[in-house]
């Protein structure tokens, strides 16, 4: 498989449906489980790398207060601006920067916890990303990472990836699977313990993912994420079939009207 395939949240429509589509679905809950597993937060000083449309930046800082702060760095713009809008109630609390994980606008030795939810699969040169996160810690500082397990344990989109195959679409395949089948435990174990961390544990852990309203809507799924433009590049006849077979697949897993089926992560904590 390719790993230089190019998967991108750049451009602002799939910022927006990214954010009305997948969040609420799928990254709010994982976000929220986050928060719940890895206390304490209060006071803390946090980076929410890669924090995208701030869904987990909101959480932070709703635990950090009073005495706490958040910075988000992201290096997409339009995702950015969407979390801006979305924490403006906690804005006193979080300092949003737009730049890159290979090299931060933050202090030595200034954070408390660096978290970064499905983000890492996705960093070019996770060597740098790791330097840079170990960098910023306090001695004795949390890192805490999330990244998808393979489209086989993660159903939905490997239902996604088994439609496009069958019908030949392998290239937009590759694509989808670039956030889920490149970043095995070992491979996320050894980027920390390379970089010098310490009392580095990764666990798996699982989630059943719902939708409102009944399994059809699950196809909002797949043109909410950065493969949607390549779908709709596709012939009516195509995308019809691909609706389809997509749909058809969804229902022999679903147990219910709004499940879509188990996603799994791993999850990595370190120690500076």
């Amino acid at each position: 498989m390719n790993k230089q395939v190019q998967f991108s949240f750049g451009e602002d429509s799939v910022a927006k449906l990214y954010d009305k589509i997948l969040v609420p679905s799928l990254f709010k809950p994982w976000a929220i489980h986050l928060i719940e597993n890895n206390h304490p937060w209060e006071g803390k000083m946090v980076l929410d790398l890669a924090c995208g449309t701030g869904v987990v930046t909101k959480e932070l800082a709703c635990n950090i207060s009073p005495n706490g702060r958040v910075i988000a760095l992201d290096i997409n713009s339009q995702m950015l601006d969407i979390a801006k809008s979305k924490c403006k109630e906690w804005a006193n609390h979080i300092d949003f920067i737009e730049g890159s994980c290979e090299s931060m606008a933050i202090a030595d030795s200034s954070l408390d916890v660096v978290v970064c939810q499905q983000g890492f699969q996705f960093f070019p040169n996770k060597q740098a990303a790791t330097h840079e996160i170990h960098r910023v810690l306090k001695p004795g500082g949390r890192v805490i990472i999330s990244t998808w397990c393979p489209v086989s344990e993660c159903e939905i989109f490997g239902i996604i990836c088994e439609a496009l195959e069958t019908l030949d679409e392998n290239e937009i395949s590759q694509m989808m699977r670039v956030p889920f089948d490149f970043m095995t435990q070992s491979e996320l174990q050894k980027s920390f313990s390379s970089a010098g961390f310490s009392n580095i544990e990764v666990s798996k852990q699982k989630m059943s993912m719902h939708l409102v309203g009944e399994v059809d809507s699950a196809l909002r799924v797949a043109y909410a994420t950065p493969i949607a433009p390549k779908l709709k590049e596709l012939s009516v006849e195509k995308r019809e079939e691909f609706n389809k077979i997509f749909t058809a697949k969804m229902r022999l897993i679903s147990q219910d009207e709004r499940n879509c089926g188990q996603m799994v992560s791993n999850v990595l904590r370190a120690n500076k």
